[in-house]
């Protein structure tokens, strides 16, 4: 299963930060923190969050993991 980041899912479904955060009743701040990886959702947020997108919850990638396995596949020691 391929993970995306919540920042490319939003992108990818046409949505704004604010458009996503009425779509799951929270505030649009949320969205920002989540994307630019200072917080992460809570399991009922990520909940929400796989069905606006309409993909599993082990789908969502958060930005500070996706970050890390990023660097990890730049490592070639």
């Amino acid at each position: 299963m391929q993970r995306r980041t919540i920042r490319h899912l939003r992108k990818a479904a046409g949505l704004t930060q604010r458009q996503l955060a009425e779509a799951m009743g929270v505030n649009h701040m949320s969205i920002y923190h989540w994307e630019s990886g200072r917080n992460e959702p809570s399991a009922r947020q990520l909940k929400a969050l796989s069905e606006v997108f309409d993909v599993p919850m082990e789908a969502v990638a958060f930005e500070k993991d996706a970050a890390k396995a990023d660097r990890k596949e730049g490592d070639h020691d």
